[in-house]
């Protein structure tokens, strides 16, 4: 797989707290072959001792300069590397005993590895060693050039492996930063996510309420006018008789009316669930609705211990289900709701004594089909039983 271009792989790697390092290390490698030439060699007046520097300083300019020559260029890479190549090899045979000119190929061989693609830089490399092992065995012979030639190839072999590891780390944290960056985003996406669909489920909420009030309480209200109007008309007439029987049935919708008004009140207000648990909700419930709207509750609630978040919410969503129908369609007098831990399962029972239901006939209506949904949400198992003697919805879930 090709190498990220020069410029790019060297700027992420060597940026941020040790800026240009492999710069510097490869200066100071240049210094040392430069200053040992300087204090062994140049006080020898060798007439060739100004080619020697020149081929130093070129070497070092190059090497400073490279990022601008190769920049997104290929071929530039292969010319740079040829044209230091070229260099070292002049500076290391054109004197006796430059042999140490060959440390000039170690620099080389990490930027191979950083400018060109993998089969490339490893084809330069060997390239680089050649030339070193003919440098040396020109210089020295053989055998005894080849200590020289094994600490040089060792040098050169382990500048390159060094420098394939620092690319390997550095594209693995590029794509760990990348990754990063992406799960950041899709954490700020979900977060935005959730805020609209907490704006959905809160329009939708308040969809369903308006929907209630117009439904029940409004065209309640509506009918009692009616019914009111019409009780005048007929006491103006003297059909007393009429006139109550319209009262009476003007003070049952208007008791209907109130315990509607009050169910919606109570489905308005904060939950306490979160903050008082399942048995404190229940008990609300019922006392803030059920019991002041004329039905006689019994109720048995112990304490259930720690309950999974989800199994909770979902027994309070079913329990507040069943006591809406029992409201609104049992025509109950009396409710009996328990909820207990027995045998490692959590059980909770709604009973009325209403005039009960068909369940197979009316499962799918009266939000029975939800509960059951719900309960299978949880892991939970519901059961209804009706008749004419009430109705009896019970919900089994395991305690893990």
């Amino acid at each position: 797989m090709p190498s990220a271009p020069y410029n790019d792989s060297m700027k992420q790697i060597f940026s941020g707290s040790n800026p240009n390092v492999f710069l510097i290390v490869s200066l100071a490698m240049w210094a040392s072959v430069a200053l040992r030439w300087t204090l062994e060699f140049a006080e020898q007046q060798h007439p060739l001792r100004w080619l020697l520097n020149a081929i130093l300083i070129a070497y070092a300019v190059l090497m400073i300069v490279n990022p601008l020559i190769i920049r997104d260029s290929k071929p530039g890479a292969h010319i740079y590397l040829a044209v230091q190549t070229a260099l070292i090899i002049w500076g290391m045979l054109l004197y006796y005993e430059l042999d140490f000119f060959a440390i000039l190929f170690m620099p080389l061989g990490g930027q191979a590895v950083f400018i060109l693609p993998r089969r490339k830089a490893i084809t330069w490399i060997l390239i680089f060693g050649i030339a070193i092992v003919i440098g040396q065995l020109t210089q020295f012979e053989f055998p005894n050039g080849l200590p020289f030639t094994f600490l040089y190839l060792a040098g050169l072999f382990f500048v390159a492996s060094f420098s394939t590891t620092m690319l390997r780390v550095n594209r693995e944290r590029i794509q760990s930063d990348r990754l990063l960056d992406e799960l950041q985003q899709a954490h700020r996406q979900l977060q935005e996510y959730a805020g609209q669909a907490e704006e959905l489920a809160t329009a939708k909420e308040r969809n369903r309420l308006a929907r209630e009030l117009h439904d029940s309480v409004a065209q309640t209200l509506y009918g009692l006018t009616l019914q009111a109007e019409a009780a005048a008309r007929e006491l103006d007439n003297g059909q007393t008789d009429k006139a109550a029987e319209q009262m009476r049935e003007i003070r049952d919708s208007a008791q209907q009316t109130l315990q509607e008004t009050r169910l919606l009140i109570f489905e308005l207000r904060p939950p306490i669930l979160e903050q008082e648990g399942l048995v404190s909700a229940l008990r609300n419930r019922l006392e803030s609705v059920e019991s002041r709207s004329g039905i006689k509750v019994q109720m048995l609630l112990q304490e259930v211990g720690q309950v999974r978040a989800e199994v909770e919410a979902g027994l309070y969503g079913i329990s507040n289900e069943a006591l809406n129908n029992i409201l609104k369609h049992a025509h109950a007098t009396v409710i009996k709701v328990s909820l207990k831990k027995e045998a490692g399962r959590i059980v909770l029972e709604i009973r009325d004594n209403g005039i009960g239901f068909d369940i197979h006939g009316t499962f799918g209506g009266m939000g029975l089909s939800g509960m059951k949904e719900r309960a299978e949400q949880f892991g939970g198992v519901l059961q209804i039983q009706g008749g004419a003697n009430g109705t009896t919805i019970r919900v089994e879930v395991t305690d893990e």
